[in-house]
């Protein structure tokens, strides 16, 4: 034993004859953790410690040290007899890029098949936003985004790859491989980057959720080395970018005062309506502008604080952001608190682990849109001659005559500080890693969401006029809670033979959520917030709202990567999902894809054209469901109570059923077909993406007629199918001169939209608007909810024009006068009816893009981003009443160009308050351009010389100035042309009723890190 010893210290000795020490540092030269160093040729070799200092024995032969590093350059060292070495390591942005999340682990970009994009951390963190998906709109081919409305705290609606139901579109969201619907508990800082999954050959491995496309999110991790430290803040101030030109007292005075006269009807030169309008229209008031007395500039700000470091068995990062919007519409802001902490932990070297927390708190007081009386609805529509506040009364100003739009909006908002709805997310995620051989892993992973809801609203009592009174005080009470949770396992299996390479990985996965809530209204509670509780009330009246579900999924699903020589490549997926939406028989569904690559850039053919630095052809098919369409129970006979049914002489309450069952329900399904190519030239300084898809839905869920007798509404039924077909394309170029560098990219997308099967149903009738009624329609042949009316042809301007507009002789607007609008007879049967209502455009866009370009030179930095949108239109739904022709509600100024004796060259029509014409009814009158282009960001900043830094121990600081929304370039005359879904109702899509305007921001902000 002594001498076996003895013999292995000789040979030790022998082979290693000297030590060798060093530090390896990146471009900033911070010492880079966990490098890998091996001497060339050999086994031998070390990796660096937390501060990237290495010692390493070297043989006697040894020439030339390996480096290798995730991130950075590989680079070879020669020794040539030096003992102490100082290495910097260079960032290599292609080898950063290289490795890209998708479902259930990553890949390299190249050996991608499908089509997925990727977001930078940078750009989610442009926008002065609490939603990173604000951030990131415009930014992704085929990724169409919308705000719901500009209210702090609102959601957006996302679209990939066109709208696939008339049910919910939304996209599946998996943080961290977590799957949820919501992602409002991550503050755009938290995020590292965001990947798209967008045609079925990649999102195929979600099975019964991946129909509309998956967004993955990767959240920032902790990194080996000293703690770190990072601050970032900003602060600046928001208004509205636009404001509707409205008429003031005097124009309206004047034109209702025309809407009289021209009806023959003589109003009473001493009664209070002709005195009134008439000292309005004489005196030349302005009167009271409703839009400056409810809007406001409003102050935001954002603080984010983030710590992060480790070691080779222990990383972490703890970040905190508060973020605080007061909202440029008075009574509406927000503040929200975030609060993450990543952990991983190296436990042995088969062995990982890591568990991740997220908080997030939000308080906001809600903005009610209600179109009849949301305070930007009345706003847009009450006329200027009341006073907001009456200092004769010392309260809110009334109407001085009777007119349309009963309410003081200036009223309305101060309501609004009564209302607060809070809500407290705590999103969990734990995951194990175990690396049971050299080639295969198994991963398991828990992941739960809690969120609690309270929010609570306060009408007080109040008297103004007959029709402009609350007799009872109300308070509105709710809380709500919903806990879900996934529990995901699965085995990957990675090998290696010759030139063949096969990545297969197979795992089963359980997930299930529930949701209760309850709403109490009670009355006459006291106008004391010290006394606002349910409690407190003084009436037995009430009204209570409850709610609840319970569902769950049970999947097995599995992948097969094969790669032959980096050139073919195939992915396989399939994935079996079980939901509880669905009775047994149809509970059950099978998701496969298919997708080929063909790297053509290691053809021999291809490296001998210098210019080609990556080109790779992509072909995929696959097939993927969407649950989501149908509800929780919607299987089963629905049935409504507050039905009152006479026995004897005794009236009780009874229940009737609204909507039939159909026990053959099932989950809507996507069959898509994708062509992409990635191509890369000049050394990848110009990248190009294109794609093109065609994406069909079948068993669309919709609502077929049955007989009037059968006494219930008609059941839910697979009976319907949509098409989407698009080109997408991406290019990107970089590079840099000197101390110049230069990055600019644009995205464009042309989706066409088709419903091509509403199963033998009628028409789907949408986007209800008071005094316009029904103003979109689904049918098949189009796209999903266009606008549906009459058109027109300018107005009567003379006797003449009316005199020839006939049919064999009869008028064809027999009720018609000089001045009033010309309706055109589609069919040519003489009469104006709902039989010449025809397509008047849609709100689906035929065509959207983005720009954006980061220009640096030495310290400084600029960047600027572009998005809009083609094709669209969009519905006015105040237009009934901003464009009236009684004058009861106020209108857009260009009303004053209306029709009179006087003025016939002009296409507004006469005013009139019998209005027999009806010139008021839906009509492409009230369809305007909505096509737009938006400068979302500008930034200028300047990050301060190292040299300046280093004696207050600071790496990095960066100070920046920057305009969110500044311009906005359009011809739409509402308040903004970004228009979602009212009522989150798709077949209200692209329906303006006085939606909340996005702001225009100007900020300044600070980045630091120590």
């Amino acid at each position: 034993m002594t001498v076996s010893l003895i013999l292995v210290s000789w040979l030790m000795a022998f082979s290693q004859s000297q030590n060798i020490s060093g530090t390896v540092s990146d471009e900033k030269g911070e010492g880079l953790p966990g490098v890998g160093i091996v001497v060339k040729g050999t086994t031998i070799g070390t990796t660096t410690d937390v501060e990237g200092k290495f010692t390493l024995g070297l043989p006697e032969n040894a020439t030339t040290l390996v480096l290798s590093s995730v991130g950075m350059k590989s680079m070879e060292v020669p020794v040539d007899g030096k003992t102490v070495f100082a290495i910097t390591m260079l960032s290599d942005e292609r080898a950063l890029n290289e490795v890209v999340v998708v479902g259930y682990g990553t890949t390299r970009k190249s050996d991608i098949t499908g089509a997925v994009a990727s977001v930078k951390a940078e750009q989610i963190t442009q926008i002065a936003t609490a939603n990173p998906l604000q951030a990131i709109q415009g930014r992704v081919a085929g990724v169409n985004i919308t705000s719901q409305s500009g209210e702090p705290g609102s959601g957006v609606r996302v679209r990939i790859r066109g709208v696939g139901t008339i049910n919910n579109s939304d996209p599946l969201y998996v943080v961290d491989g977590f799957q949820t619907n919501d992602i409002s508990f991550l503050a755009p800082g938290d995020i590292a980057s965001m990947e798209i999954l967008k045609d079925a050959s990649a999102t195929a491995i979600y099975g019964s959720r991946g129909a509309n496309g998956v967004i993955l999110v990767t959240t920032k991790r902790g990194k080996s080395g000293a703690p770190k430290i990072s601050f970032d803040a900003y602060a600046g101030v928001q208004k509205a970018w636009n404001k509707v030109d409205l008429l003031n007292a005097s124009q309206y005075a004047t034109l209702r005062l025309e809407s009289y006269a021209n009806d023959g009807t003589v109003l009473p030169t001493d009664g209070t309506l002709y005195q009134t309008l008439n000292g309005f229209k004489q005196s030349g008031e302005k009167g009271t502008n409703w839009q400056d007395e409810v809007m406001q500039t409003g102050v935001m700000q954002n603080y984010s604080l983030n710590i992060m470091g480790g070691n080779e068995k222990h990383r972490y990062s703890l970040t905190g952001t508060y973020f605080d919007q007061q909202g440029i519409v008075k009574n509406t802001p927000m503040k929200k608190l975030f609060l993450r902490f990543n952990n991983d932990f190296y436990v042995t070297k088969w062995l990982n682990a890591g568990i991740s927390a997220a908080y997030a708190s939000t308080d906001r007081t809600p903005y009610f849109g209600d179109q009849y009386g949301g305070v930007l609805t009345s706003a847009l529509s009450v006329s200027s001659l009341a006073k907001a506040w009456d200092p004769a009364t010392n309260f809110w100003g009334k109407r001085p005559v009777p007119e349309g739009g009963a309410y003081n909006p200036a009223r309305i908002v101060s309501e609004y500080k009564n209302n607060k709805a809070y809500q407290t997310l705590v999103n969990s995620n734990f995951f194990l890693d175990a690396k049971i051989s050299k080639d295969l892993s198994f991963r398991t992973q828990f992941g739960m969401n809690w969120l609690t809801t309270h929010d609570k609203r306060y009408l007080p009592q109040y008297y103004l006029a007959n029709d402009d009174q609350r007799q009872h005080s109300s308070l509105r009470e709710g809380r709500g809670e919903t806990l879900g949770w996934v529990w995901t396992n699965y085995l990957t299996y990675n090998k290696t033979f010759g030139k063949h390479n096969i990545t297969a990985m197979a795992g089963i996965e359980s997930q299930r959520s529930t949701f209760s809530d309850m709403r109490l209204t009670v009355l006459d509670v006291p106008n004391d917030k010290s006394q606002w509780y349910l409690s407190a009330t003084k009436s037995t009246d009430y009204l209570l709202e409850t709610g609840q579900s319970d569902e769950s999924i049970q999947s097995y699903f599995g992948r097969v990567n094969y790669n032959f020589d980096e050139r073919l490549l195939l992915t396989a997926t399939l994935r079996r999902d079980g939901s509880s939406r669905f009775l047994p028989n149809n509970r059950w569904g099978t998701f496969p894809s298919f997708a080929l690559g063909y790297n053509l850039a290691e053809e021999s053919f291809i490296k001998s054209i210098p210019a080609i630095s990556q080109l790779k052809l992509r072909a995929g098919w696959g097939q993927v469901g969407n649950q989501n369409s149908a509800a929780n129970y919607g299987y089963v006979t629905t049935v409504s109570g507050n039905n009152m049914y006479v026995f004897g002489d005794n009236a009780v309450q009874g229940f009737a059923p609204t909507t039939a069952s159909n026990p053959d329900l099932k989950w809507e399904t996507t069959t898509s077909t994708n062509f992409g190519i990635d191509a890369g030239f000049f050394s990848n300084r110009l990248s190009l993406t294109a794609d093109y898809f065609i994406k069909n839905t079948s068993d669309m869920i919709v609502r077929v007629p049955i007989p009037v007798f059968a006494g219930v509404g008609p059941p839910y039924v697979n009976a319907g199918s949509m098409s989407n077909k698009g080109v997408e394309l991406a290019l990107n170029y970089r590079s840099s001169v000197k101390d110049f560098t230069y990055d600019i990219g644009v995205n464009a997308s042309k989706i066409l939209n088709r419903v091509t099967d509403l199963g033998g149903g009628e028409p789907i009738a949408g986007g209800d608007v008071n005094g316009l009624g029904q103003t979109t329609r689904t049918e098949v042949g189009r796209e999903i909810a266009v606008f549906y009316g009459l058109k027109t042809d300018g107005i009567f301007r003379t006797q003449a024009d009316l005199d020839a507009y006939t049919k064999e002789g009869t008028p064809i607007q027999p009720n018609a006068k000089p001045g009033d609008v010309k309706f055109v007879d589609l069919n040519n049967d003489g009469v104006i009816d709902n039989k010449d209502r025809t397509y008047l455009g849609s709100a689906t866009p035929s065509f959207s893009f983005g720009f954006n370009t980061s220009l640096g030179y030495k310290g400084f930095d600029l960047s600027f981003f572009l998005q809009g949108v083609t094709g669209v239109e969009l519905v006015n739904g105040l237009g009934h009443w901003m464009n009236n022709a009684n004058g009861m509600f106020n209108s857009v100024a260009s009303r004053m160009d209306r029709w009179t004796p006087e003025n016939t060259n002009t296409d507004q029509p006469r005013m009139t308050q019998l209005n027999p014409n009806n010139n008021d009814q839906f009509s492409d009158r009230f369809v305007s351009n909505g096509n737009y282009v938006r400068f979302r960001n500008l930034t200028l900043g300047y990050t301060l010389p190292k040299t300046v830094l280093e004696k207050a121990r600071i790496s990095n600081l960066r100070i920046y100035v920057a305009a969110d929304n500044l311009f906005t370039f359009t011809k739409y005359k509402g308040m903004d042309p970004e228009i979602g879904e009212f009522n989150n109702n798709p077949l209200n899509f692209g329906v303006d009723m006085g939606a909340y305007p996005q702001p225009r921001v100007g900020r300044i902000g600070l980045s630091v890190n120590f």
